[in-house]
């Protein structure tokens, strides 16, 4: 979202007559082999682990400092970063008081998400495009997994902006439960354990074509049987 109106106005204007635009929102955490949230085996860095996520465990170690909040206006080659801090400074409180450090982690995230998702918000539109043109948003939070577990995305917001300003819902058909607010990140849920069984191991991979012929079906005003909903939905 760091490129503002402006940078969405030059990007959605690529789209072509009658087509449509799709934006992906996920700040992601990590977790590792010991189950710490925040903390990550980057592949190809052996016997060392990093924060996840990098810039906002960065902020959040300057807004713990003490340090003076740097100036929005003075710091032009590393704005975005600035920009963290500030917004991570007014969350502090909130952040700190979740909990143990898997907590203070997660809750970190949640108000990382909070904040990219707002200034989303703000810069979208559907002056793209032609007549029957829309903007397809999903929001979430990608969590990277310690190897060999696959990845997972936690989604949080999927729906359709139409050219009316009018918006289609598709979380609960997609996802199938409610969506008020990231729910905390489990290890447990994680499946971090070897002998677990992992169900949900190509569960990335099989959302991205979900996802895809079911924006197909409503992108060319084609209706989804819920029976045909049910039986994709239970497979996926």
């Amino acid at each position: 979202p760091f490129t503002g109106k402006t940078g969405f106005g030059a990007f959605s204007h690529h789209v072509p007559d009658g087509g449509h635009c799709f934006v992906l929102l996920a700040p992601h955490v990590g977790v590792d082999t010991c189950g710490c949230i925040g903390s990550y085996a980057r592949l190809g860095q052996h016997g060392r682990l990093g924060d996840t996520c990098g810039a906002t465990n960065g902020a959040m170690s300057f807004c713990e400092s003490d340090q003076e909040l740097p100036d929005l206006m003075s710091c032009e080659e590393d704005y975005q970063m600035a920009y963290l801090i500030h917004q991570i400074h007014k969350r502090k409180n909130i952040i700190l008081n979740a909990g143990d450090r898997n907590a203070v982690e997660t809750e970190l995230v949640k108000q990382t998400y909070e904040v990219a998702k707002n200034m989303l918000d703000k810069i979208v539109n559907v002056n793209f495009g032609g007549s029957t043109s829309t903007l397809v948003i999903l929001t979430g939070i990608q969590i990277n997994m310690p190897r060999p577990s696959e990845d997972y995305f936690q989604p949080l917001r999927f729906y359709v902006m139409n050219k009316d300003n009018t918006v289609t819902d598709l979380f609960e058909e997609t996802f199938g439960h409610e969506h008020n607010h990231p729910s905390p990140l489990k290890v447990d849920d994680c499946i971090l354990l070897k002998n677990k069984p992992t169900p949900k191991t190509t569960r990335r991979k099989k959302l991205g074509k979900w996802v895809k012929n079911r924006l197909s079906l409503l992108l060319n005003n084609k209706p989804t049987p819920k029976t045909t909903r049910r039986k994709k939905l239970g497979k996926w």
